[in-house]
Order: structure tokens, then C-alpha cells, then sequence
């Protein structure tokens, strides 16, 4: 049996160094003022970079991929043209191996901070069983999620009001509403539940972008410290003085492959990982009622599911992801892996 978590890796790890070395060429800057052409213009060239070197790296892996949902399409709605999306099948049997996988990609996410150098780019695949991943659907481009730790199991519901979770979460962990801390996208689409959130007393983390790595923080066990995080939403260990990640939500509308991404993290990890779809438009709006749980957003096996996330610029707020940073005559890579073992950082050198 092929191992499908190294070629990932590998996947990853080359996209983000090739994104990585564009960046650098370009002189792309934080100080840099860019027009909406010349910030389009960008994007184009990261997410292109990104998705040549995605391409090349999964060409000739010995089992089969197929790609069922990609980032970067729903930029049709924004820029009125799509950015460049990794799509199709890859890869082909070998050695007796008949294995064949579904996969969903994000070749840059927070392509806005690439596009100035800033940190929290990072280049991400997850695969799961075959027809075991939610493909995305052709006439929404978002989606209202629920994710947490695995003690909230079967406890909190996207289907519940946030008070009735945010009770639920303080009875199951004994705390107080001042130590959750629920991350949320920070948009008019969200107004509701940032009220709801602010009238309990939780600690609410407003974020301009990305929600998919806070969405792979809260599915991790509380008290495991997972690296560098925003120091609000950081706790002292009950039993001693460490620090801990404290407990984490993420609540509100988002991209809606990012909910893919993130939920099959939450399916290894045994975490809670719902979603809805959901349009501005309310006559699509109406066609995605239905909550779906984490086995209708991931209908495959656990033992399928693997998450490799590898960082191209900067320090990330959320892990301790550094980017990509040359070393010992080569560039070393960090990449955060989670699977049914659980979450890993390593970091590899590329020659």
C-alpha cells in the first residue's frame, strides 16, 4: 500500500517552496500599496505557481487522486474570472495497488498575505475515502460552520442556538464564558452569532480571513499546547503552570472548500465538524436548510482521511508554522500534519 501521507507531503511542502521562491523573486512586500488590478494580478501569479508546482508533484504518485474540490473558483464571483484551481484525476496504479482517493486542495490559502509576504500562507491537500469527500457544490461558494475539540462530540450542534452550545461547552469542560475562545470570521454575514458570542461573555477572536487553520486548532484536544498561539486565547493547564491552547471554537460562514478541508481533520481527530450551505442569494439559500454532520461532509473511512498543510510565509498566529527559510545550503519546510494519530509538526530540508 502506497503511503499516501508522504506524497502529500511532498505535494505540499514543493508548492510551498515553489510559491515561496515567486515571492521572493518578485520582491512581493508587506510595505508594497497595490491597486485592485495589480492585487488581482498577484493572486493569478501565486495561485498559477502554486498550482504548476501541485501538478508536477502528484503527476506520478502510485495510486489514484481525484480531485473534488479546489480553491480559487469562487473567485468567478469576486474578480468575474476564476483564479488558477488544481483539477482532475492524478496519478495511476502501481505495484498491485488498486488504492484510490478523493482529494480537496487549496494550493495557497490566505493567498492575501503571499501576495505581500506576510505570514499565513500556506498550501494544503486532504484526501479521504473515494466518494467520501462533500465535492463542491456548483451554485454556493460558502459555507456556516461549527467545529471543536472531540469532547464536544455528539454535544454541540450547527442546528442548536450558540447560547445552548456555549452552555453546553461550559458544563462539559467546567470553565467560565471568559476562557472559550470562539473564532470568527468578521463579516456582516456573521453579526448574529458575534452578538450571540458577545452577550455570553466568551472570548471572541474576530478574524479579517481564514478560518481553515483556527478550524484545525479547535479540533484539537484542549489541553495539548499546539505552538505559537494568540496569547488571548492562551490558558494556564489547571494541574500546573503550562500553557495550553485553552478551548477553541470556530463558528460563522466561510469558503465552503475550506469546510471540506478543515472537516476532514475533524473526521481523523474524532472532533466535531459541521456545516450548511450557504448564498446571499435566498432563493439558493433555501436548497441548503440541512445541517450536515461530519459524516455526510465526510462519508469515508477515518483511517482515509490525512491532512498535510505546509507553510509558505511567515510565522503563523495559529501553529507554530514557520515559513519557508533557507538553511544548510538548501530550504527547510514545516509542515503541520494531522490523521487519525493525530496532529504532527515537522520540518524537512529540500536540496
Amino acid at each position: 500500500m502506497p503511503k499516501v501521507r508522504d506524497y502529500i507531503i511532498r505535494a505540499t511542502e514543493l508548492t510551498a517552496l515553489s510559491v515561496w521562491r515567486l515571492i521572493q523573486e518578485k520582491g512581493f512586500s508587506p510595505q508594497d500599496l497595490l491597486t485592485e488590478e495589480e492585487s488581482k494580478a498577484r493572486e493569478k501569479l501565486i495561485d498559477q505557481a502554486g498550482v504548476d508546482a501541485m501538478y508536477a508533484a502528484l503527476t506520478d504518485i502510485p495510486f489514484v487522486l481525484e480531485v473534488v474540490g479546489s480553491e480559487g473558483r469562487k473567485h468567478i464571483h469576486q474578480y468575474g474570472e476564476a483564479l488558477p484551481t488544481l483539477e482532475g484525476t492524478f496519478g495511476s496504479p502501481a505495484g498491485g495497488s488498486d488504492l484510490k482517493l478523493d482529494m480537496v486542495n487549496d494550493v495557497v490559502e490566505g493567498s492575501k498575505a503571499a501576495k505581500l509576504n506576510s505570514p499565513g500562507a500556506v498550501s494544503v491537500i486532504a484526501v479521504g475515502s473515494h466518494k467520501g469527500l462533500m465535492p463542491t457544490p456548483p451554485d454556493i461558494d460558502y459555507m456556516d460552520k461549527l467545529f471543536g475539540p472531540p469532547e464536544l462530540l455528539g454535544k454541540i450542534s450547527i442546528d442548536k442556538r450558540v447560547e445552548e452550545n456555549l452552555a453546553e461547552v461550559v458544563d462539559i469542560f467546567r470553565v467560565k464564558p471568559a476562557e472559550i475562545n470562539v473564532v470568527m470570521m468578521d463579516r456582516d454575514r456573521n453579526s448574529h452569532l458575534i452578538n450571540a458570542c458577545q452577550k455570553f461573555g466568551v472570548n471572541l477572536i474576530k478574524i479579517p480571513a481564514g478560518d481553515f487553520l483556527p478550524s484545525i486548532l479547535s479540533c484539537m484536544d484542549p489541553k495539548k499546547d499546539s505552538g505559537q498561539v494568540p496569547m488571548e486565547s492562551r490558558t494556564l493547564d489547571r494541574v500546573g503552570a503550562r500553557m495550553t491552547k485553552g478551548i477553541h471554537l470556530v463558528m460563522g460562514i466561510g469558503g465552503f472548500e475550506e469546510g471540506v478541508l478543515a472537516a476532514v481533520a475533524a473526521k481523523a481527530l474524532g472532533a466535531v465538524g459541521e456545516g450548511r450551505g450557504w448564498s446571499p442569494d435566498t432563493e439558493i439559500a433555501q436548497k441548503y436548510k440541512k445541517a450536515w454532520k461530519i459524516d455526510e461532509l465526510v462519508s469515508g473511512k477515518k483511517e482515509d482521511c490525512s491532512v498535510s498543510i505546509s507553510a509558505i510565509t511567515g510565522d503563523n498566529k495559529w501553529f507554530d508554522l514557520s515559513g519557508v527559510v533557507e538553511k544548510d545550503g538548501g530550504h527547510e519546510v514545516t509542515t503541520l500534519t494531522v490523521s487519525k494519530r493525530g496532529a504532527k509538526i515537522e520540518k524537512r530540508l529540500h536540496r
